[in-house]
């Protein structure tokens, strides 16, 4: 036994080794920046240079110059001109560089990894927000040491302890998430510090900021006030002003789009923590219903189920709640209100809620001033449905994705889904930001005003819809299968709604008080699919004092009605674009629309209307189809395909005019340009009492009063336009 333990090596002893040094990730990085375009305006163009000589008038001519703009004095001259809009207002050979990168940009970022957060900084970028701040970097935090910062720039000294039951990957998860709110909440009360030097506070920013669009008892600024006006625009121009909070918004959406939440979904988890400017909220992955009951939310994640929403869902709901953001993991959920409904609903509106209807001249808009589903009112609101479930929306006004000095988005990332609203919604911006995206599939949008793509003062709106046959809805009023509630002052006894809808850029025109503000970015960006677009009037790409407005579709075989300064026509100073990509298209087949379509600009306006191929079908009236009035320049073009244009009048396509109403001003030209490339067989169904013979391979524009400034020029032939789609 000894020999045998005498012969036995004893084991090694294990190696001391130090512990294990965990190392953070690499820090987060933004979504690579899309090319440039390669789009040089000036170039070969002779389809354009025989447009341009069928007018008579020189290529270097074609636009507007700065003494025929600064004529205008404070009507054009004023803080709120967007940075970009000079230069592209007066070349319009800048239009589809512009346009193209500007779809180009949104499109990438659709695309990539993080689509929210790159959505904002296109939109962002076009309205001068700066954008600086990287993405939040959890580095070696826990979900504790995040909510401690959390609470120390609230001011609260709640105990957290209770995190330490949560699945650890999720806690993880939600750090990055945590880091990029406390970091938009420091910026808004940051905001405020701002606001005390003017002497103003947040309720009434929050309470009265919509009100130069909306109607909610009061405007803020008061524009007849010249003190508060000139004080709001040294506030809204600072580095403390509504355009700063757009930097934190983003690196929310990509701290959401970056956590791969879906991998909780359907989990048992649940929490609360309480701060000064919302609650912290965790619910499990059942169907749950979520009310008002629940206060005021800063960051609320619904682990899934099929769930009922009836109270904000990712609004901020007063000035003492700085930002809100619920994120939905999964199923076919239900975001909506409390109904209740008032003595002035009528058939065909939303069911009023607890706050009613306005009786405005016989006429009954909705009187709600609560935002819901992805509002920022004075702060940050976010709405994220995540799963690709079949969701419906429904609110009154100031709702999914609507920005009033502030940032609201509402983005679903797929499914066949349905959205309505009255006003103020669906990518609209008031001195801010809204963004409305939707990641694919059959979906349905209903509004009447001020929605779908649409910026005010200083503001940018977008929705962006990345695929599928849509419906666009608008509604257009009385007299063509609608209910009137915005009436249109251009069309008598109510027959049709004043939309500013489905890309539409609007500035203030105060003469009674000698104000003028340049209007915003109203952007509707329809990706793909065969699109159905109806509106009334001021619509589908339209802008109006000094504002722009774009449509932009990618291509389908789509439908578009509507009214009145539609489809690339614009008024007072302002721009249009309108571009469809491809497809074999319809252009008012329902409606007979009025006046200032397809590419038209009146009154110092540029509006223009690409479509890029396809055989389509032109129904329009008077001052259409590059048409020009009142110092205005107007373009369209059809750069492919064998098209039909059924002209109800000659008063159009590729005309040059000065109505009465501007007859003793002719100190600029009008320019109405109509060009149809491609060379492919063209039907023209023209007015038989009118001498004009539109044909193949010929040019027929018209000066039509004969005076020496107007310009109108239309070719049918083959060549290049220098108007393309991209």
């Amino acid at each position: 036994m000894l020999l045998w333990l005498a012969a036995c090596t004893p084991p090694e002893p294990p190696p001391v080794t130090d512990p294990p040094v965990e190392t953070p990730a690499p820090p987060p990085a933004w979504d690579p920046a899309p090319a440039a375009i390669d789009c040089a305006p000036g170039g070969d163009a002779p389809l354009l240079e025989a447009a341009l000589a069928d007018a008579g008038l020189a290529r270097e001519d074609f636009g507007y110059t700065e003494r025929q703009w600064t004529q205008w004095g404070d009507y054009v001259e004023n803080p709120f001109v967007l940075s970009w809009y000079t230069a592209v207002h007066h070349a319009p050979e800048q239009v589809p560089c512009f346009a193209g990168q500007l779809t180009t940009d949104l499109d990438a970022a659709a695309a990539a990894l993080h689509p929210v957060a790159g959505l904002l900084l296109g939109i962002g970028t076009r309205v001068d927000a700066t954008f600086v701040a990287d993405p939040a970097d959890p580095g070696l935090l826990g979900l504790e040491d995040a909510l401690a910062a959390l609470l120390e720039v609230t001011g609260d000294t709640s105990d957290t302890s209770d995190v330490s039951g949560l699945d650890p990957d999720l806690a993880a998860a939600l750090v990055p998430i945590v880091l990029a709110v406390t970091d938009a909440v420091a910026t808004r009360y940051a905001l405020d510090g701002a606001l005390d030097e003017y002497g103003w506070g947040a309720t009434k920013v929050y309470n009265q900021g919509p009100g130069m669009v909306l109607d909610v008892g009061r405007t803020f600024p008061d524009y007849s006030d010249p003190d508060e006006l000139a004080a709001f625009e040294d506030w809204y121009g600072s580095d403390l002003g509504p355009r700063a909070l757009l930097d934190p918004a983003r690196r929310i959406a990509f701290a959401i789009e970056d956590a791969d939440l879906g991998r909780f979904v359907g989990l048992d988890a649940s929490l609360r923590i309480e701060t000064a400017a919302g609650a912290v909220l965790l619910s499990p992955g059942t169907a749950d219903t979520h009310g008002d009951d629940e206060g005021a939310l800063l960051l609320h994640v619904e682990l899934g189920g099929d769930d009922v929403y009836t109270g904000a869902a990712g609004a901020n709901t007063s000035g003492d709640h700085p930002v809100a953001v619920l994120v939905d993991l999964d199923g076919d959920d239900t975001y909506g209100y409390e109904p209740l409904p008032h003595e002035y609903d009528t058939d065909g509106v939303l069911v009023s809620d607890a706050e009613g209807r306005s009786n405005g001249g016989g006429y009954f808009p909705s009187a709600s001033t609560t935002g819901r589903q992805g509002s920022g009112r004075y702060g940050i609101g976010f709405l994220y449905d995540l799963g690709a479930g079949a969701d419906t929306y429904a609110s009154l006004r100031m709702s999914q994705g609507f920005g009033a000095m502030g940032v609201g988005v509402l983005a679903d990332d797929g499914g066949d889904d349905s959205y309505a609203a009255e006003a103020g919604a669906q990518g609209a911006g008031v001195f801010g930001v809204g963004l409305l995206y939707d990641g694919g599939g059959t979906d349905t949008y209903e509004a009447w005003a001020f929605s779908q793509g649409f910026g005010y003062v200083g503001s940018g709106g977008l929705a962006y819809d990345r695929d599928g046959d849509d419906t666009w809805w608008s509604d257009p009023g009385n007299d063509y299968g609608g209910t009137t509630i915005y009436y249109s002052p251009q069309l008598a006894q109510g027959q049709g709604n004043s939309s500013f809808t489905q890309g539409a850029g609007f500035g203030l025109r105060g003469d009674a008080y000698s104000v003028w503000l340049a209007g915003g970015l109203g952007v509707l960006r329809d990706a793909a699919g065969n699109d159905a677009y109806t509106a009334g009037v001021f619509a589908q790409a339209t802008g109006y004092w000094e504002g722009t407005g774009v449509l932009a579709d990618g291509g389908g075989d789509d439908r578009y009605d509507a009214l009145w300064y539609i489809q690339g026509g614009a008024a007072h100073f302002a721009l249009a674009i309108f571009v469809d990509a491809a497809g074999n298209d319809r252009y008012n087949p329902t409606f007979t629309p009025y006046n200032v379509l397809l590419g038209s600009g009146h009154d110092f306006s540029v509006g223009v209307a690409i479509d890029g191929g396809g055989d389509d079908w032109y129904h329009y009236t008077t001052l259409a189809a590059g048409a020009s009035n009142c110092q205005g320049i107007g373009v369209f073009v059809d750069n492919d395909g064998s098209d039909t244009y059924q002209a109800d009048s000659a008063y159009s396509t590729g005309l040059g005019n000065h109505s009465t109403e501007c007859a003793t001003r002719l100190t600029t030209d009008s320019e109405g340009f109509f060009l149809d490339g491609g060379g492919d067989p063209d039907t023209y169904l023209w007015p038989a009492a009118d001498t004009r013979t539109p044909a193949d391979d010929s040019s027929f524009g018209i000066a039509w009063s004969g005076t020496s400034d107007e310009y109108g020029g239309a070719v049918d032939g083959d060549g290049g336009t220098g108007f393309l789609t991209y």
